[in-house]
């Protein structure tokens, strides 16, 4: 299992090479673009990504706990797939597949009022989540006011120094996705 990350608000012309190959995505295998879509976003897009294998996302857990930048809560589940299968979300109206689109990026972005930071569920799994810039701030505040002796420890680690810069820049792109 692995964590790709991404920007939540990316800059053009990225922005327009997700946007197209979302709308691609939908078509199945039957993108005309040259180059394909997802080649175009996955290279557009690297820059704005952050990529962790299972051990490292955990690494980033641990010491996400060990300063409450995380907490532990409970996910809303996301809502049922209302069309009987691929060929009926293609066919479908646009108005039907762009209210289950938005119902799903609600359920994405959940939070437990009262809580702060990150909520755990966010990061054990590929989601699709939406970890919002307030959640992040938040976290990062967490972060600061634990102990120096802590965040000393913690920051002898390469993985967590750049979980930390990612974090920051993310605060000011909208967040990231989780996928």
């Amino acid at each position: 299992m692995s964590y790709e990350l991404e920007w939540a608000d990316l800059p053009e012309p990225a922005a327009t090479a997700r946007s197209r190959f979302e709308a691609c995505s939908d078509l199945g295998d039957r993108c005309v673009h040259v180059p394909q879509c997802l080649n175009e976003y996955e290279t557009l897009t690297a820059a704005y990504r952050f990529h962790l294998n299972i051990a490292g996302m955990a690494n980033c857990r641990d010491g996400m706990r060990r300063t409450g930048m995380i907490y532990h809560a409970a996910s809303q589940p996301f809502p049922d797939w209302p069309f009987q299968g691929f060929n009926d979300w293609q066919s479908a109206d646009q108005s039907r597949r762009d209210a289950y689109i938005a119902a799903e990026r609600a359920a994405s972005a959940q939070t437990i009022p009262g809580m702060l930071g990150i909520p755990e569920f966010k990061l054990t799994s590929n989601g699709p989540w939406l970890v919002g810039a307030r959640e992040i701030d938040e976290a990062l505040d967490c972060y600061q006011a634990s102990s120096p002796s802590l965040r000393a420890e913690l920051e002898e680690n390469d993985l967590w120094v750049a979980w930390l810069d990612w974090l920051r820049q993310t605060v000011h792109h909208g967040g990231f996705t989780v996928g």
